[in-house]
């Protein structure tokens, strides 16, 4: 990693996206399904996602599918969807910092979004006065506004002409000056003229109003833009005084739906506000429970409408802050004959189900609701009831009859409701996500085939500590012994070519000599009498034919007729079969003698041998005929492996058989070869390709040319210490043949090859599963899936899914989790946890045990037994088959885990968690802190005046408020001792310090740790740490430590990192000798070798930077008469300045960063991780022809495949500081998603074939990760 040049450059690159939504909405983009059939277009970080809902026919199987996703280049701000009127499919509309409006559509065929309109409206980046960060659609779909922050709005009409293209005028501005914009919706006003409601607020007073007076009677308001379609302008039509909390507003359906107008959702309250209607007022419900802060308002943060046109209905779903949806609903008021009339009388709120806090709540008509989730998880829930009858929960009911139009300053009685789980709806998928994604670790503790990713993810009751490994997860159906057989190889057969599932299932024992029969049925069984020869190891099994069963052993091949007659051929005297394959009319057999013997069946299901035998150059250890395609009767090509490391391709049509074609020199033995067709994702039409297994555990994949039969487009990729062997299967389950042929590799670890259903590229991913030894695909009436030899059991499984490529463990923790670590020698890990303005376990013990003692002494009125008893037969429901309606049955555990911490502003929860994931599989171990501490960071630190022995080191905070400065907190290091090998704590002692500790770092034996700006270095004592020195090192506040020998780095939160070297002996000295030149908001740091450091900060960057050559000298020189010691700082800072090796922007928030490798036998990358669930990596190229031919294909394909959303790509990864060293890895790859046309000029302006650039490309990326 370390190199001395100053033009070392990156190769960077996304190994898992942004999981964090940005924006979300509901479309049919699709041609041809149903309106029922909604896809979902969400936007995440960079990257566009069109997600589809896939069910069986009795919703027991349901997905979130992802069928396409696009990287943008871009800061993606909003999306939405509307339809043109007389088109037959949603227009899609991104507002991203390119300061350009982009229309899309969805091309079916290529799968890929199309651009329909770019249009320019302002300056690029993200600023307060360029549109962009609202965008809202008319429910028409004559429309659109975008609108800034400041003061700007632009509106473009969008029509359609005569050929069925799609127009888009110029923008109209409706811009007003000097104010504020907080939220934009659209009117649905039927067909009349567009409206656009806008939540704004005037700041031109008070800016002017030295007194201040001016800025404390500040108001919001409610404004109206109306467009006029005629005249083609837009014009602020009303506005009206709401109140200043005023955070969100929703659109009522209007026209023959409804009654128009906005819902305006404050702190505590929600309005209707109409400008040809009265006002409506009702306040949020406040939770009833234990402990919980009875005068803590809530604020609604997500909402979704549904519309029922044909019925002339509407309802929303609005959340709240807590959680919980409410179900608001309209009542109109009636005229003298009792017709309802478009005059809304009274709101009505039912307390529906409590779900994760959304960023998007999205209904789909197909009777699911989506939630994007701020953090962890997103959720597709089914909906079962709709909560339209009252007399369900009448507790849980509330009318604003009572309050009317109730004013912002007007005191009014709070409502409150009970939670519980869930009651009208049920999860149906959990979207795994990484977000918020606070720290990551790349280890391995057991020393497995390739390092694990462990992570600490989310917030509060829903945080997890996870073990991600790349692979994909299996769901087991079977697992069954197989007794004292150890077997090594089975097969699946069909009893008839045109049956639909296998009949038989054969084992075979190469050490007992023995071949196990089962039949597939109801149950899988021994058969007692089969046509199989059971006294043989079997080398070959399968169907061929119409109904003609085929076995291979060494002494021969046995063919079953459908008749019943049998058919041996037996070995040549003194030769036996050493390997053997078929498919459905060839059947090649090595033998002993390295000889090749070859049959073809006939029409009459008799094998046919042919005269000739060619011997080979060596044993024969492995080899494949290709699979017959589809309306032929012969496959091209067989391939044959030697001990003498060559592959041979032979011809096995009947016009040459065993002609040799072509010949490929190995680097080791090979063990097994498949030749199987599959689909070029470049040109969908099927390829041969061999893939070759090799003794040194190399897996090999080649093409093979279909007229000449030679062997191109090599590409190799290393699997496991053990020998490979291959098995070809159908990667969604069943026989191979059945569906697109995919490859089952069995090393180390199995290994599944097929075509990525997103990327439809060729994907290596192992199984998450123990070591297979052989694999098969497996039909039955009821299992669509795979079946293998697992040591000494047989598996039958499924694969979960093909889409993602991580797999996951989840350990469920008690809050926010803040800093981890493992034990340095031991598996052991350890989570410091601190949740804000939660009430902590005892804190919550002692408000119970009041209020009980408040209701004994006072009694309970009745309010509190309506709402804590209730009517058990009034408040359930009955459905239509009798049975009652209720919430879910969870323990106090489980529904604090549901419901969330109960709130208390001020208070923190936090504790110390020993996790062991490897046996366990859970938290071993907690210990809560009290007295109002918040646990920050955390460190396992080996005292060298205790032998060595580790201890855990947890740095808190007491009272800690951020953004209040009159509060002085201070902090705490606890120190705890070890026991059951790091599955137990045992308190040693505590030591008060005067701020907050947010860096602890184990050095030369003792602790090293910032407090504020400075430097300390602690031993531990018997009853406190002792101080041994201490020094000046940041500006402002250490955020982070890290060293190498007798350096450490320290970050400060707002200044970068810093240099600094500890003079030990009589000298005892903490000297910073180098820091930066730019102001960096250091979030993660870590050291690439002894003069460099990487690092991230809170906008997004990754930097590296690195010590001048003489400073790093200087600094090492012995003891303290060195010029290092007695140099000058230079400007306020340190004597010398680091140097900016590379930059680029990333777009999220690296919160971890470190040196390692992720494969087996992998060069080490820099890895990183950040905030919003990204992973990625820095790859360093290691000769300079690859830096100039990436630089070169980075380049053109700005040109030829500009972004999506209009960003300029170069202007976008420097987008605070230009790129330097680093190329765009994710930009390169877009070269695979190319058409065939676009790949030519690129190519050849490389000077490369289209190939090649591929295989570099893939190459990148497969050999140091995945």
């Amino acid at each position: 990693m370390a190199n001395t040049q100053s033009s070392q450059a990156f190769y960077s690159l996304t190994l898992e996206a942004s999981s964090a939504p940005t924006a979300a909405c509901t479309c049919n983009v699709i041609p041809g399904l149903k309106l029922q059939d909604q896809q979902i277009f969400e936007a995440r970080g960079q990257r566009l996602y069109l997600h589809r809902i896939i069910e069986n026919s009795d919703r027991t199987e349901v997905q979130v599918s992802t069928f396409l996703d696009q990287d943008v280049f871009g800061i993606v701000r909003g999306v939405s969807a509307f339809r043109i009127p007389g088109t037959s499919t949603d227009q899609l509309v991104v507002s991203s910092d390119s300061g350009r409006i982009v229309m899309l559509n969805y091309d079916a065929e290529k799968n890929v979004f199309k651009r329909i309109h770019l249009e320019t409206f302002g300056k690029s980046g993200i600023r307060r006065t360029i549109p962009g960060q609202y965008l809202a659609s008319d429910p028409k779909g004559r429309c659109c506004m975008l609108a800034s922050v400041e003061k700007n709005k632009v509106v473009y009409i969008v029509n359609r002409n005569a050929e069925g293209g799609i127009l888009i005028s110029s923008p109209h501005e409706a811009n007003q000056w000097a104010s504020l914009c907080f939220a934009v919706c659209a009117l649905d006003t039927g067909w009349e003229h567009p409206v656009f409601a806008t939540l704004e607020v005037d700041y031109n007073d008070a800016e002017n109003d030295p007194t201040g007076e001016t800025y404390e009677n500040r108001e919001k308001q409610l404004v109206y833009y109306t467009v006029d379609l005629g005249l083609n302008h837009v014009v602020k039509s009303w506005s009206d005084t709401v109140d200043y909390t005023a955070n969100m507003i929703f659109g009522v359906p209007g026209g023959a739906d409804g009654p128009s107008g906005v819902l305006v959702c404050c702190e505590d309250r929600i309005y209707y506000r109409h400008d040809k209607s009265g006002s409506l007022c009702i306040p949020i419900p406040r939770r009833k429970g234990a402990g919980e802060d009875q005068h803590r308002k809530r604020c609604i943060v997500a909402g979704c409408l549904h519309l029922a046109r044909t019925k002339h209905e509407f309802f929303f779903f609005l959340q709240t802050d807590d959680g919980d949806v409410f179900k608001l609903t309209m009542s109109m008021a009636e005229d003298d004959q009792g017709r309802p009339t478009a005059d809304p009388e009274a709101l009505h709120l039912k307390y529906y189900d409590t779900f994760p806090v959304a960023k998007h709540m999205l209904l789909i008509r197909k009777g699911y609701l989506y939630i994007a989730a701020e953090n962890g998880n997103n959720k597709l829930y089914h909906v079962t009831d709709l909560a339209d009858d009252p007399t369900v929960e009448p507790w849980n009911n509330f009318s604003s009859a009572e309050y009317g139009d109730l004013l912002p300053a007007q005191d009014y009685k709070p409502l409150y409701f009970k939670p519980r789980g869930l009651m009208y709806t049920s999860l149906a998928v959990d979207v795994p996500s990484l977000h918020p994604l606070m720290r990551t670790t790349v280890d391995n503790p057991l020393n497995e085939d390739a390092p694990q990713i462990y992570g600490i993810q989310g917030t509060g009751k829903r945080s997890k500590f996870k073990t991600i490994r790349h692979g994909l997860n299996i769901q087991e159906i079977v697992s069954s012994p197989l007794g004292n057989v150890d077997c090594s190889n089975l097969w699946s057969i069909k009893h008839r070519a045109s049956d639909q599932y296998h009949s038989y299932l054969l084992l075979s024992s190469d050490y007992a000599d023995k071949t196990i029969v089962l039949g597939i049925g109801d149950e899988v069984e021994t058969m007692e009498e089969s046509p199989f020869l059971t006294n043989r190891a079997t080398l070959e099994a399968g169907l061929m034919g119409d109904a003609t069963l085929v076995q291979v052993h060494a002494r021969g091949v046995r063919s079953i007729l459908e008749s019943g007659t049998i058919n041996e051929w037996p070995t040549p005297s003194h030769r036996t079969i050493v390997s053997a394959s078929a498919n459905e009319r060839q059947l090649l057999l090595g033998l002993s003698s390295a000889e090749l013997a070859f049959f073809f069946m006939g029409d009459d299901g008799v094998l046919n041998q042919l005269e000739e035998m060619p011997e080979m150059s060596g044993k024969v250890t492995a080899l494949s005929v290709g699979q017959t395609p589809k309306g032929q009767m012969q496959a091209k090509f067989a391939v044959v492996g030697c001990d003498d490391c060559t592959i041979r391709v032979l011809s096995i049509e009947l016009d040459s058989p065993l002609e040799p074609r072509s010949v490929q020199a190995l680097s080791a033995v090979p063990t097994s070869l498949e030749v199987v067709e599959q689909v070029d994702p470049t040109t969908g039409v099927g390829v041969t390709y061999v893939h070759i297994g090799l003794q040194s555990g190399l897996y090999l994949r080649a093409v093979i040319d279909e007229v000449t039969g030679e062997l191109g487009e090599v590409r190799t990729k290393f699997l496991g210490a053990k020998a490979t062997r291959l098995f070809p299967v159908n990667a969604s389950g069943g026989a191979a043949g059945e569906g697109e042929s995919s490859i089952l590799a069995c090393s180390s670890r199995p290994w599944l090859g097929y075509n990525h259903p997103l990327s439809q590229l060729y994907t290596l991913a192992p199984l998450v599963t123990s070591p297979l030894d052989a694999a098969r695909g497996f039909v039955s009436e009821h299992i669509n899936g795979l079946c293998a030899i697992q040591g000494t059991n047989l598996l039958i499984f499924e694969l979960s899914s093909l889409e993602g490529r991580l797999a996951t463990e989840e350990i469920a923790l008690k809050y926010t989790p803040r800093g981890m670590c493992r034990h340095p020698y031991g598996t052991t890990w350890w989570v410091a946890q601190s949740e804000g303005n939660v009430l902590s376990p005892r804190t919550k013990a002692t408000h119970i045990a009041n209020e009980e003692a408040k209701k004994l002494g006072n009694g309970v009125n009745g309010e509190d037994a309506k709402m804590e008893d209730g009517d058990e037969d009034g408040g359930v429901k009955i459905d239509e088959d009798g049975e009652k309606l209720t919430p879910e049955e969870l323990t106090p555990d489980e529904l604090e885990r549901h419901l969330g911490l109960t709130k208390a502003t001020g208070h923190w929860a936090s504790c110390i968690s020993a996790i062991d994931p490897y046996e366990a599989k859970a938290v071993t171990a907690t210990i809560e802190f009290e007295e109002n501490e918040a646990a920050l960071c955390v460190a396992a630190v080996p005292f060298e005046v205790r032998n060595w022995e580790v201890f855990v080191v947890v740095g808190t905070g007491q009272h800690l408020q951020p953004g209040n400065t009159m509060v002085q907190s201070k902090g705490y290091v606890h120190v705890f001792r070890v026991t059951d090998e790091g599955r137990g704590l045992e308190r040693v002692h505590r030591t008060e310090f005067t701020s907050p500790i947010y860096a602890l770092h184990p050095f030369h034996g003792r602790l090293a740790l910032g407090i504020g700006a400075e430097l300390f270095l602690y031993d531990i004592g018997m009853k406190h740490l002792l101080r041994k020195t201490r020094g000046a090192a940041v500006p402002n506040q250490i955020t982070s430590l890290t060293s190498q020998g007798n350096r450490l780095i320290a970050s400060d939160v707002s200044e970068s990192v810093t240099y600094i070297v500890y003079k030990g002996g009589d000298a005892n000295r903490l000297i910073p000798f180098a820091d930066d030149t730019v102001q960096r908001w250091t979030s993660s740091m870590t050291m690439l070798d002894y003069e460099t450091v990487a690092g991230g900060d809170k906008f997004g960057n990754l930097w590296l930077v690195r010590s001048p050559e003489q400073a790093s000298k200087e600094s090492d020189e012995e003891g303290i008469g060195g010029y290092i010691v007695n140099e000058r700082s230079y400007l306020g800072g340190a004597p010398y300045r680091l140097e900016l090796r590379a930059h680029t922007f990333t777009q999220d928030i690296p919160t971890s960063i470190q040196r390692t490798a992720l494969v087996a036998g992998g060069q080490e990358v820099l890895f990183w991780s950040g905030l919003e669930g990204t992973l990625g990596i820095m790859v360093p190229f290691v000769s300079r022809e690859d830096v100039e031919f990436f630089s070169q294909l980075e380049g053109l394909l700005r040109s030829e495949d500009p972004p999506l959303a209009g960003r300029d790509h170069l202007m976008y990864r420097g987008y605070y500081v230009p790129v330097k060293g680093v190329v765009d890895g994710d930009l390169c790859e877009r070269f695979l998603r190319l058409g065939f046309d676009a790949k030519q000029k690129i190519a050849g302006e490389v000077e490369r074939e289209v190939r090649e650039v591929e295989r570099k490309v893939q190459e990148m990326r497969s050999r140091v990760a995945f």
